[in-house]
C-alpha cells in the first residue's frame, strides 16, 4: 500500500498512473459486431418503425420479450427512454394530477420531474448509507394524499425492496422502481424491476446497456401494461399487433383470450413509441448484459477487499452485496471538509472520483424549486433542511467509476490512489 513517503500528485509527484481509466458509458464501450449486425437487419428490411412498414418489424418486440425474461416480469415494453419509461410507469399506476409520490432526496432531476410532468407532487424522503431510500423514512412522508413510492437504484445498487414493499402494501401505495442507473442489479436473487409494481430502466448512452436514447418499463400486470401500452401510443391498443401479445415471457405470442380488446376504458395518450433501429441496438446491448455486471461486478469487489480499513472512510453499505451491478465504488468520508480535496487528489492521481450530484439534494435544483402544482398544494418546502440526513449523507459522498474493461491492473491502480490519498489527506 501507498505510504506517506509518496508525494500526492496534486502537490507536485507523480501520479499512481497517467492513462485514463475506462469509466463511463458501460454498454457503448462494447458496441460492436453484434449490433452492426442488427441494426443492418433494420436497414435492409427498410423496417424502422416497430408496427407496420414496407416489412414486418421484429427488434423492439423481441427487446420485449428477452427483457421480460431477464428482468423476471411477465411484460416489457419499449419506450424512447428512461425518462418517458418513468412517465409511462406513473401512469401505468394511474397517478393523477394533485397525488403525492415519495421520491428519495438523492437522484437525478428526472425521477421527481416526470411526477411534476403528470402534475402529482413529489414528495421527498431521506437516503441512508446505501445512497437509496431510507425505509425508516418512508411513512413518516406519508399523507392522506400518497398514492406511490418511487424507489431509486443508485449507481448499482439496490433500494431495499422487500423492506419497502411492505409499507406500500401495508398502506395501499403503488410502487415504480427507478432502474435507470441499475439495469442488472439484484436484490435477494431478485431481479430489480420486478419487485415493484412497475419497473423504469435507461438506454441512455451513459448507462449500463444503451441504445444511445431509450428505455424499457416493466410489470406483470395485465391491467398496468394495457395503461402503459395506451399512453405511450396516443392511447391505442393495437390488438393483435401490440405488444401485449409480443412481449409474452415465452416465444408464442401469448394467450390472446386473457387480453381481449377493450378491457380497459381508452384514454387520451402521447407518444413514447421505441423505434426499430434503437430496439436492434438495445437488444444487441441486452445480451451483454450479463457479461458487463460479471466484469464490473468483480472489478467492485477486488477494491472493495482491497481497501478495508481505510483510514477516515466508510464504505458505502450495500443492502445486497452480491447484486450489486459494481458500475461505481461508493465512499463515505468521515469529515465533509475532507470531501472536496479528497476527491481533487484522487482526480489528480488518476482515480476517477467525483461527488454525487455534486453533493446536492435534488430538490435544491432550480426547477423544482419553481414547481407549482395546477391541483393540490405542495406539502414540503423545497429548501435547505428538508432531508437533513440525505444532506448530511451527500456532503460525504464520493463514486469512483468502474467500466467493464477494468483489468485487476486497473482496480489496483484505484487500490493504491485511495490509499495514497487517504493516508494523507484524511489523517
Amino acid at each position: 500500500m501507498a505510504t506517506k513517503v509518496e508525494r500526492l500528485a496534486v502537490d507536485g509527484g507523480a501520479p499512481v498512473r497517467t492513462a485514463p481509466l475506462e469509466t463511463g458509458y458501460p454498454g457503448a464501450r462494447l458496441i460492436g459486431d453484434e449490433e452492426r449486425e442488427l441494426v443492418l437487419e433494420v436497414l435492409d428490411r427498410r423496417a424502422p418503425f416497430r408496427f407496420y412498414g414496407v416489412n414486418e418489424p421484429d427488434k423492439v418486440a423481441a427487446l420485449e420479450r428477452e427483457a421480460a425474461r431477464m428482468m423476471g416480469t411477465a411484460y416489457a415494453l419499449g419506450v424512447t427512454s428512461g425518462t418517458a419509461a418513468l412517465k409511462v410507469g406513473l401512469k401505468a399506476l394511474d397517478i393523477a394530477p394533485g397525488d403525492e409520490v415519495i421520491v428519495p432526496a438523492l437522484t437525478f432531476i428526472a425521477s421527481p420531474g416526470t411526477v411534476a410532468a403528470h402534475q402529482a407532487i413529489p414528495v421527498f424522503a431521506d437516503v441512508n448509507e446505501s445512497f437509496t431510500l431510507a425505509p425508516d423514512d418512508i411513512e413518516n412522508r406519508i399523507t392522506p394524499r400518497t398514492r406511490a413510492i418511487m424507489p431509486v437504484h443508485t449507481s448499482g445498487v439496490s433500494a431495499e425492496m422487500d423492506t419497502i414493499m411492505d409499507i406500500a402494501r401495508r398502506h395501499g401505495l403503488g410502487v415504480i422502481e427507478d432502474c435507470a442507473q441499475s439495469a442488472g442489479t439484484a436484490y435477494k436473487d431478485k431481479p430489480i424491476g420486478a419487485w415493484g409494481d412497475v419497473g423504469a430502466f435507461s438506454l441512455q448512452v451513459n448507462k449500463i446497456i444503451t441504445a444511445g436514447e431509450g428505455g424499457i418499463v416493466t410489470t406483470s400486470d395485465a391491467a398496468m401494461f394495457e395503461r402503459a401500452v395506451r399512453y405511450h401510443d396516443h392511447g391505442n391498443y393495437r390488438f393483435g399487433r401490440m405488444t401485449i401479445e409480443t412481449s409474452a415471457p415465452d416465444d408464442t405470442m401469448g394467450d390472446l383470450t386473457a387480453y381481449p380488446p377493450g378491457q380497459l376504458d381508452a384514454f387520451p395518450g402521447e407518444v413514447y413509441r421505441m423505434g426499430e433501429l434503437a430496439g436492434a441496438l438495445a437488444l444487441a446491448q441486452l445480451r451483454k448484459l450479463p457479461g458487463i455486471i460479471d466484469r464490473m461486478r468483480h472489478a467492485h469487489d477486488m477494491i472493495k477487499r482491497e481497501v478495508a480499513g481505510l483510514p477516515g472512510v466508510t464504505l458505502r453499505h450495500l443492502p445486497d452485496p452480491n447484486g450489486v451491478a459494481g458500475v461505481a465504488f461508493g465512499l463515505l468520508l468521515d469529515d465533509p471538509e475532507n470531501t472536496g480535496p479528497f476527491v481533487k487528489a484522487l482526480r489528480a492521481e488518476g482515480i476517477p472520483a467525483r461527488h454525487v450530484y455534486g453533493g446536492k439534494p435534488v430538490y435544491t435544483i432550480e426547477a423544482l424549486q419553481n414547481y407549482r402544482p395546477a391541483v393540490g398544494e405542495l406539502t414540503q418546502d423545497y429548501g435547505p433542511g428538508l432531508c437533513p440526513r440525505t444532506e448530511a449523507i451527500m456532503a460525504r459522498a464520493i463514486l469512483i467509476g468502474i467500466g467493464p474493461g477494468y483489468t485487476d491492473e486497473d482496480c489496483a491502480d484505484v487500490v493504491q490512489g485511495l490509499w495514497k490519498v487517504a493516508t494523507q489527506v484524511l489523517v
